[in-house]
């Protein structure tokens, strides 16, 4: 008995020691224990919240707080306090469990770090004591500075009134007296307080107040308002989770509008620091913001390469401008208001045209400009609105006239970026803040002594010019080739106007090469074609317009602005259709460059499905400035180019500039087949060589030509299709007249078509516009009309008329053909102006639209079922060149099967020219039932669209 006494003594002196042991050691591991918020919520915030925060709770964990941590996640409680190595935590973090933590592509938390959470976990894991700590700290380690710290300049902004600059450094800001200021200048003000880095500084438009955006990465955005005046701080708004990249005023300093990195962007009432809106939509961060002069519209660009623009007083998001195809970093409005210029990596300067009200489908794109080989960094626009400055990562700054993005001037490098901009009132000055945090105020040239703005661009063909009457080419001299003529001093002599005969063959291994001299004074124009294909010979033939030792002669400099691949498929050498990158900000009428062949941009895609059309409307595709047409690859580098005359001096814009010589191998436009035609416009008097080749080298007697030598001769001829038309009783059918032009006559024909039986109209004039070759018309027949009678059926006359050369032409281009009539058709249609008038029934009451270029308007497409069920889609043709029909896909114009009326949305592209046109919808299904046309004028003076009903000719 004493002995298990003497054991249970000995027991629980032992249970006793230990547990004294055991509170002795949680005493010391608590007096030791990491402290949760100084030691351990940093590792936290620097491994997990990224993904595990109260706004994303990956996993339904989140550890941006004590109380959330120990809630746990999905899977249960993540540590174990007292037991480090049972905590998950622990055990994701050295990869014992799984998923291992943090992600492949993440830094793990070093040996250190892992032991401060090993050990407050063994500690107890014990919470914060006392007050919650500020979140919107940042607990950074000190680090020793070896030398005075010189801080990058973030941003910059000139005062309305010209007399400060400030300057956003890390911190603070910097208010300097501007160079060249009537106000007694003053120390250097610093406005201090801000934590983290300022990144964006702004005055308000009556120059009193200045507001900067700061913040910490991860942490917070903040925004302080000033007073110019006394320096004294107006108001500090706090709502953002990161830093601040953008802080703009409206005008009248009732709303301050801040965007970050988070994405957001937040309205604030500046009187009482009162959030108003939180407006969201971007997927990136928000780098920019600019209110429009009425305050009513704000404007945001974003890393998610978007330009977005935004209601004021509603918040609603009104368009997205995506043209963009990489993250845009800076945006500017135009002083008036009416367009918005974005930039950023993409190395483009975009310029969109914006409408009063903004909404979608309102602002098209209407300039685009390659700026910078690097990232566009800032824009700053004129307060007059004729320059625009930007700044990119190649240190360079550049000086636009804003109208047509032409570069005037480009600055000396900078020892670094440019990362503030701003331009003094004057607009002949500009103050740079760079990243070595170094500034500089520069001076800019002005417009009107910028030699840029004499620069012309080329025209797209020669003058016409008349020459008189010239002999037929079976009347002109007669030559033939002699031998050796290969090189420049042994060229045949060659008296212009005639027609040599020749052959390519070799009795040398040399690659055999005709060439004849001839002479021509400065202005002069002479054609050079050969005619050998077309006989049947096997040459295929080259021609080159040389001067009078070898040398090619140059005929214009394309100056690329902006570069294009080939996407999806590659083209062949006679397609009208390709896709190429960047299609959205590729305008009518522009020029691209495919690997010397140059192409005319005439239809843009319906879509990223669709391909992009070019030159002509129909057939095979035309080539200008007289290039070869070639298979081009996917995938094949080009440019939008612009043509400049020899000669012209142009600033380094970062892409090619092409030469192109006098010199062809197919024929442009298709006309001669594989054989060549030059035009040829002498740029001195003097002597000058034509030089024949085959393309491929190759030679033989079978290689026979005639080289001909004309005077141009400028006319054009008229053909109908579409003739003989049936036409039903209470509609109408189309036709179409096209347009041969010869020797580069580009001007407006004129079509008047008389003599229709009774009861039937069509449209007259037609109006085949300049540089375009087909347009269209309708013949409308009355719901009462007799049947036209063996009589007055073939009666109709068509006549054409045209100025060439300065002298009116005037041809007859036929007829219409045999008219007859048909009953009613199973569907009618209708274009209406919207409203409950009654429908015209008579092309001398046309209905009556009036668009201004850049705008746009709309119309009602109404049709009559009469026991006709399907869907119907509509063509709507002969609109002028540059109008279109918005909103419409691959289909084109759909009225659904059930339905019987759409509104239909036209926009005319801001360079259309003022002019009366009339155009007509045609549905695709039973015969092609056209309707009454609708007359469209366009006028460049008038602030809106409008509405009306009156006489629109025959």
């Amino acid at each position: 008995m004493d002995f298990f006494c003497s054991i249970r003594k000995k027991f629980l002196l032992f249970a006793f020691a230990l547990g004294m042991a055991f509170i002795y050691r949680q005493v010391i591991l608590a007096a030791d224990a990491p402290d949760y918020a100084k030691q351990v919520q940093p590792v936290l915030n620097k491994y997990c919240t990224s993904c595990h925060s109260d706004d994303e709770p990956e996993g339904k964990l989140s550890l941006q707080s004590y109380p959330a941590l120990l809630k746990g996640g999905a899977k249960g409680a993540i540590i174990t306090p007292g037991h480090s190595e049972l905590s998950r935590m622990i055990l994701v973090l050295t990869g014992k469990a799984q998923p291992a933590m943090p992600p492949k592509d993440s830094d793990p938390p070093s040996a250190a770090e892992l032991a401060t959470l090993r050990a407050w976990i063994d500690a107890g894991a014990k919470g914060p004591s006392g007050a919650a700590p500020d979140p919107t700290v940042l607990v950074a380690p000190q680090i020793k500075l070896l030398a005075p710290v010189r801080q990058s300049v973030n941003a910059v902004a000139v005062s309305p009134v010209g007399a400060l600059v400030a300057l956003a450094r890390h911190g603070e800001v910097e208010l300097v007296a501007a160079e060249g200021s009537k106000a007694v200048p003053a120390p250097t003000q610093h406005l201090l307080g801000h934590r983290g880095s300022v990144n964006s500084v702004s005055f308000s438009e009556d120059g009193q107040w200045l507001v900067a955006g700061a913040g910490e990465p991860g942490l917070f955005g903040e925004a302080r308002i000033w007073n110019v005046a006394d320096r004294s701080l107006v108001k500090m708004v706090q709502g953002h989770k990161d830093s601040l990249y953008a802080v703009r005023l409206s005008p009248d300093r009732s709303v301050l509008a801040t965007g970050g990195y988070d994405g957001l962007i937040l309205l604030w009432e500046t009187s009482s620091g009162e959030l108003l809106k939180k407006l969201e939509g971007h997927n990136g961060a928000v780098f920019e913001l600019a209110f429009r002069r009425d305050g009513k519209l704000l404007a945001s660009c974003s890393g998610d390469r978007t330009v977005k623009l935004w209601n004021v007083a509603t918040g609603e998001r009104l368009d997205t401008l995506k043209e963009a195809t990489k993250e845009l970093y800076t945006l500017a409005f135009h002083p008036e208001g009416n367009q918005v210029a974005a930039a950023g990596v993409d190395n483009r300067i975009r310029i969109w045209q914006l409408s009063s009200d903004a909404k979608e489908g309102t602002n098209p794109l209407i300039s685009s400009q390659f700026a910078h080989e690097t990232p566009v960094l800032r824009l700053a626009w004129s307060t007059d609105g004729k320059t625009l400055i930007s700044t990119g990562e190649d240190r360079l700054i550049k000086v636009w006239n804003a109208a047509d993005l032409t570069i005037r001037q480009t600055l000396a490098k900078q020892p670094d970026w440019a990362s503030g901009l701003g331009m003094l009132p004057a607009g002949n000055r500009v103050v740079v803040g760079r990243i070595d945090g170094t500034t500089a105020t520069l001076p800019i040239e002005p417009p009107a002594q910028a030699s840029v703005t004499a620069i012309a661009i080329a025209a797209e063909t020669p003058p016409e010019v008349n020459y008189g009457e010239q002999p037929a080419l079976d009347k002109l001299s007669q030559s033939t080739e002699v031998e050796p003529n290969d090189q420049p001093d042994q060229a045949q002599e060659w008296k212009l106007p005639g027609v040599v005969s020749g052959v390519i063959q070799s009795q040398t291994p040399a690659v055999d090469a005709d060439l004849f001299r001839f002479q021509a004074t400065k202005g002069d124009q002479w054609i050079f074609e050969t005619n050998a294909a077309r006989s049947g010979s096997q040459l295929d033939s080259k021609l080159e317009i040389l001067d009078a030792a070898g040398n090619p002669v140059p005929r214009v400099l394309l100056r690329g602005v902006r570069d294009t691949e080939i996407e999806f498929r590659g083209m062949n050498s006679d397609q009208r259709g390709v896709r190429l990158k960047n299609y959205e900000e590729l305008l009518l009428n522009e020029y691209v460059y495919l690997n010397g062949e140059v192409i005319k941009h005439f239809q843009q895609r319906r879509g990223p499905d669709a391909d992009g059309q070019f030159y002509p409307e129909n057939g095979n595709r035309f080539t200008f400035f007289e290039t070869t047409s070639r298979a081009h690859a996917l995938g094949e580098p080009g440019y939008i180019v612009v043509p400049y005359p020899v000669g012209t001096q142009l600033p380094n814009n970062g892409l090619p500039v092409f030469t192109l010589n006098y010199e062809n191998d197919d024929q442009a436009t298709r006309k001669l087949g594989k054989d060549s035609q030059v035009t040829f416009v002498a740029p001195e008097s003097g002597e000058y060589l034509v030089r024949v080749s085959d393309v491929r080298g190759f030679a033989g007697d079978k290689f026979k030509y005639q080289l001909i030598g004309r005077r141009p001769q400028p006319d054009f001829k008229v053909t109908v299709t579409g003739m003989n038309p049936t036409i039903n009783a209470g509609s109408g059918k189309t036709f179409t007249v096209k347009a041969e032009r010869t020797d580069h006559f580009m001007g407006p024909i004129r079509l008047e078509i008389t003599g229709l039986p009774p009861g039937f109209q069509v449209t007259s004039p037609v109006i085949i516009a300049a540089g375009l070759y087909e347009a269209q018309g309708v013949i409308n027949c009355a719901a009462d009309a007799a049947a036209p009678t063996p009589e007055n059926e073939k009666s109709s006359k068509i006549t054409a008329t045209a100025v060439v050369a300065g002298e009116e032409r005037t041809k007859d281009a036929g007829s219409l053909g045999t008219i007859k009539r048909a009953d009613k058709p199973k569907l009618l249609a209708f274009l209406e102006l919207g409203g409950n008038e009654k429908p015209a029934e008579a092309i001398s009451t046309l209905p009556e639209l009036t668009l201004v270029p850049g705008g746009s308007v709309t119309c009602k497409l109404r049709i009559e079922r009469n026991g006709f069920k399907d869907r119907v889609a509509f063509d709507v043709g002969n609109l002028p060149h540059g109008v279109i029909v918005e909103d419409i896909g691959l289909s084109g114009v759909l009225i659904p099967e059930g339905q019987t009326e759409r509104m239909i949305s036209l926009r005319a592209e801001p360079w259309v020219r003022s002019q009366d046109r009339q155009f007509q919808a045609t549905a695709n299904v039973e015969g092609n039932q056209t309707t009454l046309p609708m007359l469209l004028r366009i006028r460049e003076s008038g602030a809106a669209a409008t509405l009306s009903l009156a006489p629109a000719g025959k």
